[in-house]
C-alpha cells in the first residue's frame, strides 16, 4: 500500500498528505509536538510526562490543559491526524493504521545499511548507503525550533551526519578519487571551521591533485579563521604541511623565502555606540519585521570593520549570515551581490526546497542549477516588469529559504548597481514576518542627492524605519589603542600624538602606517618624504599625500613579482582568481603562488568568495593603479581582456560587461562594443533595463570615437535598435528618448539597405505616432511597410503588426473597418508573430486587439459582445501569465465600463487598473487610469479639490507627449464640470477636445463631444436651437461612423429636448427608431435609461 503520509523534519518541517503539503501546521510548537511523539513511536508517552517536557515551569494542572489545548489545535489543523495517533486519557502513542515515510527514519535507515557493509567490506555498497544517508540529511532536525526537548536528539543527528561525511571523505581517500574527497573535505570544513586536520587534509588533497594553489588558498583560509574565531595561529603540524607546499620543486628552482607569521588582524577600538546601534537594529530585526542598517563614513573610516565584526558575532552563534560588497570597476552583472549572497554556502544549500517554478527564475543568475538539475524549465527573456515581479520574488524566496534568523551585509553600497538596490526594497517589504537584517556600508563623500543610492534610502524611509549609523574619526586615546595593538607595543605620548596627527584618527590610515613602520616620532623616512614629491596619476580617487605616501611606500616594500602581480590585480579593479593572474601574466603556478602567498601575508589581500582574492582595501587598489604608467595601463587592460576571453569561451555572458570594461581602458573600442551589446542583452534578461540603456548609451558614445564609416553606421543603427524597445517599456510609448532613438534609426536606414531593420524601425514609429495621436503618419507608415514587403518577399508581415493600424482606424472614426481588421488580427492570431513583436519592439502584443476590439464593438452598438471581449481579454492575460498585460487589457477594460456608463463598476476597475499599472510600472497606461480613477472621484463628489486632480491627472498625460483619447479624457473633465454646475468651464473644455480632434483627426468621440456641449449649453440657458444643432451634428456625425451607442445617446437627449418643447410623439418616433436597430446588451445602463423614457412615451 502507497504510504500516504510523507513527513520531513531535516532541514525544515513538511507535511504532505495524499500528495498534497499540510500548510496549517504553522505553529513551532504543534511541530514540537507532533515530531515528539514520531521520533519516539516505539512507546507510548504518558500525557502527564509530555506536559511537564514542554512546560516545565508551570503547573502540572496548567501543563496538562496547555497539552489539551495543543492536541485540539493539532486536530484542526490536521483532521486526519486521527489515522496516526492513537489517544487515551492516560497516554499518546503515534501508532499510524496506515504507513508513512518519515526522512529520519529514512536516514538512520541508511546508516544501518552502511554499517552492515562496513562490518562485511563491501564498499560498493557502503558507499551508496553512506550518499544515500548524505542525500536525506537536508539539515538540522526542526531548525527552527528550540524546545530543549528537541535539542538532544537534533544534536545527535547532526553527529551522525558528521560522522557520515568522514566515512565518505576517508572512502574516497583510499580509493584515490581526490575530487569526490575534495567536495566532502570543503563540506566538513564548512560545518567544523575551526578543524586543523581538516584544513592539513584538503590541503594534502588539492596537492595531490597538483593544485598548489588551492591548497596554499585552504592555508590562508585556516589562518584567518582561527585568527578571527580564537586569536590563535595554526599549530606546528598545519605550518609545517603549508611550508611543504612552498618547498616543491618547481621547473625553475627558487630560494625559498620564509614568511613570517601572519600577524592578527586588530581588534575593533571604540564604536561601542554604533555597536549598540546595530544590536538594537538586530533586536527589531529578529522580533518586529525586517530591517535595514546604513553605516556611513569616508573611505578607511572602518565601515566595513564594524560591519564584518558583528558579522562574526552573528555567525558565532549560529546564525546563517552572508556578505557581498560593489565594486567601483565597470562591467559587473546586475544583481551581482546578489548572486553572491546566493552562491554563499549558507544560502546555496537550501535552495533545493524551492519550488521548480521559483527554482527556473533564480537560474537567470545562477546558470549552474540547470547544470544540476537539468529537468529545470528554462527561463524566457524577462521583457516586461511583471515577469520582473515574478523574477523579484523568486529571488526573495531564495534568499529567506536560509534558515531564519538571517544577517546580510553589502558593502560599498555607494557602487551598487539600480537591479540590486531595486531587489533590496522589494526582498525588505517582500515578507513583514520574516526575521531579517540587512546592513549597507557606503562612502559618504559619494553619495549625493541625485544617486541611486539617495534615491533608494528614499523610497525605503517612506515604507519602514532606517538606523543610520554615521562613523567618525577615532579620538587619541583610541587611536593609541590601535596603534598599540597593531605593534604590539604601547606608544610614547609624542609618537601618539604624531601618528593622531597624521592619520586624523582614521583606521586605516593608523594601521598601515604602524605596518610600514612610521608610527614613531622624528623618524627619518627618505622613501615616504620621496613619495609626497610624486602625487597620485590621473584616475586616482583623491587621498592625502601624506596617505598616498604611507600606502605607495607600502607597495614598494614587495618582491619585483608581488609588485607585478599587485599592479594586475589593481587593472582587473575588483575580486580576481589565481587562474586569471596567471594567464594575465604568463607566469608560472609556482611563483604565482609563491607572489599570491607574499601579498597575503603582508595584508594586502585577503582572500574574497569561495576561490578568489581582493585587496584589503579599495585605497590600496586605488594607490596600486596610480602607480602604473599610462601606456603600461593600456597594456594590461587589453592582457586582462584577452584573458577573460581565453579562460570564459564558454560563458562570455558572464564577464562580457568586464571584457568591454578592459577593451575600452586599453583604448579598443572597436574590440569593446560588442562586448558592451552583449553586457547589455545580459542585463535585459534580468530586466535590468536601466543597466541595459546606460550601455548602449555607453556604446553609442564610444562609437561616435571611431572615424566614420559604413560600418560604424551599421553598428549604430543597431545599437539605437536595441535601445527602442529599452526606452518604450522604461519611460513609456511617448518618450522624447524613445522618438529620438528612433529619428536617428529611420536616417541610419536611408544609409544603410536592410529591410529588416527598417520593418523594425518603422513599426517601433508607428507604435509611437499612435500615441501621439498622429494616425494619418501611422497609416502612411503602414503604406510603406506594404511596398518593403513586396519589393521584400522574403520578410513577412507579422499579422499582429496591423493592430496599430486597425487602432488608427478606430480613432479616426472608422469603426467598422477597424472592427473588421481586428477581427481579422485575431483570426490569423500565432503566439510566434506576438513573440517576435515582443522582442523588436519591447512590448507583447498577444492580446491587445481583443481589448481594443471591444472599444469598437461598443460604438458600433453592440455592448455585451463588447463587454465579453473586454473580460476575454483580461482572462486571457490571467491565463498566460502577462502582468505587463494584465496592467494594459485592466485598463482598456475599465475605461469599457466607463462607456457602458456603469459608474460604480467602472470606478473599481480604473483603480484595479491604476493598481497594476503602478506595480507594474507602464507609465502610459498609469497615466490612463489615474484619469478614470481621478473622473470617477470627481463625478461622485465635483468638489474644486477632486475635479482639481482630475485636471492635474489630464494635464500629466499631456507633458508625457501622448495625445490619443486626449478628447475622450477632456469629455470626461466637461461632463465633471456640468454635475458641478460650472457650464462655462465645461463649454470651454469641449471646444479644447473638438480642437485636439481636428489637429490629430482623432474623429471617434465627435459625436459624444457635439452631445455634450448640447447638454451645457441647454444648462447654461441660451438658446434651445444651439443646442437642437448640437444634438443633430451629434446624430450626423455618429451615422456616418456607424456609432449607433453613440447616436443612441444623441438621439435620447435630442428626445428629452424635444419633450420639454411638446414634442413627445416626434421624440418617440425618433427614440423607438433608434431603439429598434440594437439586438443585444439591453441589460446596459444606456438602453436601459431609452426603454424607460419609451415607456414614458408610448401613449397608455
Amino acid at each position: 500500500m502507497e504510504p500516504t503520509l510523507h513527513m520531513r523534519l531535516l532541514g525544515e518541517f513538511r507535511l504532505i498528505y495524499n500528495d498534497e503539503q499540510v500548510t496549517s501546521l504553522n505553529n513551532i510548537r504543534l511541530q514540537s509536538l507532533l515530531a515528539y511523539l514520531v521520533l519516539h513511536r516505539d512507546t507510548s508517552q504518558q500525557r502527564q510526562h509530555l506536559a511537564f517536557l514542554f512546560w516545565p515551569d508551570t503547573t502540572e494542572a496548567q501543563a496538562r490543559n496547555n497539552l489539551r489545548q495543543l492536541l485540539h489545535q493539532l486536530r484542526q489543523a490536521f483532521p486526519s491526524v486521527e489515522q496516526f495517533l492513537a489517544a487515551d486519557t492516560q497516554t499518546l502513542h503515534w501508532h499510524p493504521v496506515t504507513s508513512f515515510l518519515l526522512d529520519v527514519a529514512e536516514f538512520e535507515q541508511a546508516l544501518t545499511l552502511a554499517d552492515a557493509a562496513a562490518r562485511r567490506n563491501d564498499l560498493a555498497v557502503l558507499q551508496t548507503a553512506l550518499e544515500q544517508a548524505d542525500s536525506l540529511y537536508r539539515g538540522d532536525l526542526l531548525p527552527g525550533c528550540y524546545d530543549e526537548l528537541i535539542l538532544p536528539e537534533r544534536d545527535r543527528l547532526r553527529q551522525r551526519h558528521l560522522q557520515t561525511l568522514e566515512q565518505l571523505l576517508r572512502l574516497f581517500e583510499v580509493q584515490g578519487d581526490t575530487f569526490s574527497a575534495i567536495r566532502y573535505a570543503r563540506r566538513l570544513i564548512t560545518l567544523d571551521p575551526l578543524s586543523e586536520d581538516l584544513y592539513r587534509r584538503l590541503m594534502r588533497l588539492y596537492a595531490l591533485n597538483n593544485d598548489r594553489a588551492s591548497a596554499l588558498r585552504v592555508y590562508h583560509t585556516c589562518v584567518t579563521t582561527l585568527q578571527r574565531e580564537m586569536g590563535v595561529d595554526p599549530d606546528p603540524a598545519t605550518r609545517e604541511a603549508y611550508e611543504r607546499l612552498l618547498q616543491q620543486e618547481s621547473p625553475v628552482v627558487q630560494p625559498i623565502v620564509r614568511q613570517p607569521p601572519l600577524a592578527a588582524a586588530p581588534g575593533l577600538i571604540g564604536r561601542e555606540r554604533e555597536w549598540e546601534q546595530l544590536h538594537d537594529a538586530w533586536q527589531h530585526a529578529i522580533e518586529e519585521k525586517p530591517h535595514f542598517v546604513l553605516v556611513t563614513g569616508e573611505a578607511g573610516i572602518g565601515k566595513s570593520r564594524l560591519a564584518e565584526e558583528f558579522l562574526l558575532w552573528a555567525s558565532q552563534q549560529g546564525i546563517v549570515t552572508a556578505k557581498t560588497r560593489s565594486y567601483a570597476a565597470e562591467g559587473q552583472l546586475s544583481l551581482a551581490p546578489v548572486t553572491e549572497w546566493l552562491r554563499s554556502e549558507r544560502l546555496r544549500a537550501p535552495l533545493r526546497k524551492l519550488d521548480v517554478i521559483w527554482l527556473a527564475e533564480v537560474a537567470r543568475i545562477l546558470p549552474e542549477l540547470l547544470t544540476e538539475q537539468p529537468t529545470l524549465p528554462r527561463y524566457e527573456s524577462v521583457t516586461e516588469y511583471g515577469q520582473r515581479q515574478r523574477f523579484f520574488e523568486a529571488l526573495a524566496r531564495a534568499a529567506l529559504a536560509a534558515p531564519q534568523p538571517l544577517l546580510l551585509l553589502l558593502d560599498d553600497l555607494q557602487w551598487c548597481d539600480q537591479e540590486t538596490l531595486a531587489w533590496l526594497h522589494f526582498l525588505l517589504r517582500f515578507d513583514p514576518t520574516a526575521r531579517l537584517l540587512v546592513i549597507g556600508c557606503a562612502r559618504e563623500e559619494e553619495l549625493s542627492a541625485t544617486h541611486s543610492l539617495s534615491t533608494f534610502l528614499l523610497h525605503l524611509r517612506s515604507a519602514m524605519p532606517v538606523t543610520d549609523i554615521p562613523l567618525e574619526p577615532l579620538d587619541a586615546a583610541e587611536t593609541a589603542k590601535l596603534a598599540s595593538q597593531v605593534a604590539k607595543r604601547e606608544l610614547d605620548v609624542d609618537s601618539v600624538m604624531h601618528l593622531y596627527h597624521e592619520t586624523a584618527g582614521y583606521p586605516l590610515f593608523v594601521v598601515e602606517m604602524m605596518r610600514a613602520g612610521l608610527g614613531r616620532a622624528q623618524v627619518s623616512q627618505p622613501d615616504v618624504e620621496r613619495n609626497l614629491r610624486q602625487p597620485p596619476l590621473d584616475g586616482v580617487r583623491t587621498l592625502p599625500p601624506r596617505m598616498y605616501a604611507v600606502l605607495a611606500g607600502r607597495l614598494r616594500q614587495l618582491s619585483a613579482s608581488a609588485r607585478d602581480f599587485i599592479e594586475l590585480a589593481a587593472i582587473i579593479g575588483h575580486e580576481f582568481t589565481l587562474d586569471l593572474l596567471i594567464s594575465v601574466s604568463n607566469t608560472d603556478s609556482d611563483s604565482a603562488v609563491r607572489a599570491l602567498d607574499e601579498l597575503w601575508h603582508k595584508r594586502i589581500v585577503r582572500e574574497q568568495g569561495a576561490n578568489s582574492y581582493d585587496f584589503t582595501h579599495d585605497r590600496l587598489r586605488e594607490v596600486a593603479y596610480g602607480e602604473i604608467s599610462s601606456p603600461q595601463r593600456h597594456l594590461l587592460h587589453r592582457r586582462v581582456a584577452q584573458a577573460l576571453e581565453a579562460l570564459h569561451t564558454e560563458d562570455l555572458d558572464t564577464v562580457s560587461g568586464q571584457i568591454a570594461s578592459q577593451y575600452e581602458r586599453a583604448g579598443m573600442i572597436e574590440q569593446a562594443l560588442p562586448y558592451y551589446q552583449r553586457a547589455a542583452a545580459v542585463a535585459r534578461r534580468v530586466y535590468a533595463n536601466e543597466d541595459a540603456i546606460n550601455l548602449l548609451v555607453l556604446s553609442l558614445e564610444l562609437l561616435e570615437q571611431l572615424p566614420a564609416s559604413l560600418k560604424r553606421d551599421k553598428q549604430e543603427l543597431s545599437l539605437q535598435l536595441a535601445l527602442a524597445p529599452l526606452y518604450r517599456v522604461t519611460k513609456g510609448w511617448t518618450a522624447p528618448e524613445l522618438e529620438r532613438v528612433l529619428d536617428r534609426a529611420l536616417a541610419l536606414c536611408d544609409t544603410i539597405d536592410d529591410d529588416a531593420q527598417r520593418e523594425q524601425t518603422l513599426y517601433g514609429l508607428q507604435s509611437l505616432c499612435v500615441v501621439q495621436a498622429r494616425l494619418e503618419q501611422v497609416e502612411a507608415i503602414s503604406d510603406e511597410l506594404q511596398i518593403l514587403y513586396r519589393r521584400s518577399p522574403g520578410i513577412v508581415p507579422p499579422p499582429f503588426a496591423d493592430q496599430v493600424l486597425a487602432g488608427a482606424r478606430l480613432h479616426m472614426g472608422r469603426f467598422a473597418e477597424a472592427n473588421a481588421h481586428f477581427a481579422e488580427i485575431i483570426a490569423t492570431h500565432h503566439p510566434y508573430h506576438s513573440l517576435q513583436l515582443q522582442e523588436s519592439q519591447g512590448d507583447h502584443y498577444s492580446v491587445t486587439p481583443w481589448a481594443w476590439q471591444a472599444h469598437a464593438l461598443w460604438c458600433l452598438g453592440y455592448p455585451q459582445q463588447a463587454l465579453k471581449q473586454g473580460i476575454e481579454a483580461v482572462k486571457l492575460v490571467q491565463d498566460l501569465d502577462q502582468p505587463f498585460n494584465l496592467a494594459v487589457t485592466s485598463t482598456y477594460l475599465a475605461m469599457l465600463q466607463q462607456l457602458l456608463a456603469d459608474g460604480v463598476v467602472a470606478r473599481e476597475h480604473a483603480r484595479q487598473a491604476l493598481a497594476l499599472a503602478s506595480k507594474y510600472q507602464v507609465p502610459y497606461y498609469r497615466a490612463w487610469a489615474a484619469i478614470l480613477v481621478s473622473y470617477a472621484q470627481a463625478l461622485e463628489q465635483p468638489d474644486e479639490e477632486r475635479i482639481g486632480l482630475l485636471q492635474d491627472s489630464i494635464a500629466a498625460f499631456k507633458v508625457s507627449g501622448a495625445r490619443l483619447r486626449l478628447p475622450y479624457y477632456l469629455s470626461l473633465l466637461a461632463q465633471v464640470y456640468g454635475k458641478a454646475g460650472r457650464s462655462e468651464e465645461g463649454l470651454a473644455a469641449i471646444s479644447e477636445a473638438l480642437e485636439e480632434s481636428r489637429i490629430h483627426n482623432e474623429l471617434w468621440w465627435d459625436a459624444e463631444l457635439h452631445r455634450l456641449r448640447g447638454e451645457l449649453l441647454l444648462m447654461r440657458g441660451v438658446e434651445v436651437s444651439d443646442a437642437e444643432a448640437a444634438f443633430l451634428r451629434s446624430i450626423e456625425i455618429a451615422r456616418s461612423q456607424q456609432a449607433r451607442s453613440l447616436e443612441l445617446r444623441a438621439t435620447m437627449s435630442l428626445a428629452r429636448l424635444w419633450i420639454a418643447q411638446h414634442r413627445s410623439e416626434d421624440a418617440r418616433r425618433r427614440l423607438e427608431d433608434m431603439y429598434s436597430w440594437f439586438t443585444e446588451g439591453f441589460e446596459t445602463p444606456d438602453l436601459q435609461a431609452a426603454r424607460l423614457l419609451l415607456s414614458q412615451l408610448s401613449p397608455v
